[in-house]
Formats: C-alpha cells, sequence, structure tokens
C-alpha cells in the first residue's frame, strides 16, 4: 500500500479510510434532506477525499508500472521521488 500522502492539516487517512468516508459523504449527500451549509460542507470534504483517493490510485497505478519496468530491465521514478519528500500532499 503506498505511503500515507502528506497533509499539512493533520494526518490524512488510507485509502480505504478515505474511501469509506467519502462514501459516507456521497450517501449522505444523496439520501438526507440537509442546510445549503451542510451540502456545502459535505461537497467540500467529498472533493477532498476523492483527490486524496485519486493520489493513493495514482502513486499505486506508478508502483506497478516501476514493477513491470524493472521486471523488464528498465527504471523510473515513484510519483513520491518525482514531487519530493515535502510535496502538499
Amino acid at each position: 500500500m503506498p505511503s500515507k500522502p502528506k497533509n499539512s492539516k493533520s494526518a490524512s487517512p488510507d485509502f480505504e479510510t478515505a474511501l469509506q468516508q467519502l462514501q459516507a459523504v456521497v450517501s449522505r449527500m444523496e439520501n438526507e434532506q440537509q442546510s445549503l451549509d451542510a451540502s456545502i460542507a459535505d461537497y467540500e470534504k467529498g472533493s477532498e477525499l476523492a483527490a486524496l483517493c485519486q493520489r493513493y490510485l495514482d502513486n499505486a497505478q506508478l508502483k506497478v508500472e516501476q514493477l513491470v519496468k524493472s521486471r523488464d530491465g528498465h527504471h523510473f521514478e515513484t510519483l513520491e521521488s518525482q514531487n519530493g519528500a515535502n510535496s502538499d500532499r
């Protein structure tokens, strides 16, 4: 599993936790009557979680590509090494 992307606000959840949280936000938005403010807050949180999940998936895909390339005698860097240790993740 990819290492957790860094987030300056707080520690980011792992992929599975972030996905569960995103699913809960989507379900709440689809099935509940919410105030406008609550809907906007859920949309904002959902957008953040979706971006986090996408970063995990992108990193996982790149790592799989790295394994395939390494097996074939090629080498390339992961997203983490390309973006540096102090990325905005």
